[in-house]
């Protein structure tokens, strides 16, 4: 599965971004990380603070936003976010399937 990560400027940082991303592809060996500008089956959007000001590219599928400690507006603790958005990126990526599974389609290998 390949996740296109877009990142804040990191002018007030909460978390690291590029470390949360380097903690998720550890749990998850089927996720390839890429840019936001490259093809992508999921985006991920990461906000090193609860502001949540990085900008949102146009995306027709599935996304999370982190935003700090939040993912998806739900707080976590520090040590918890990385298998927090895991869990929430394969939420998005099984309904999604399922949705498509409906139509008879693919669109997620």
């Amino acid at each position: 599965m390949r996740v296109g990560v877009k990142y804040c400027g990191h002018c007030n940082p909460e978390v690291e971004g590029p470390e949360l991303v380097a903690q998720i592809l550890a749990l998850a060996p089927e996720i390839t990380a890429v840019t936001w500008e490259e093809d992508m089956d999921i985006l991920l959007v990461i906000s090193s603070c609860a502001f949540d000001c990085v900008s949102h590219p146009v995306f027709q599928g599935p996304v999370v936003n982190v935003a700090g400690r939040f993912v998806e507006r739900v707080v976590h603790p520090l040590q918890d976010l990385p298998s927090a958005i895991l869990v929430k990126i394969r939420e998005k990526v099984t309904a999604l399937q399922s949705e498509l599974n409906r139509g008879n389609s693919t669109l997620i290998d």
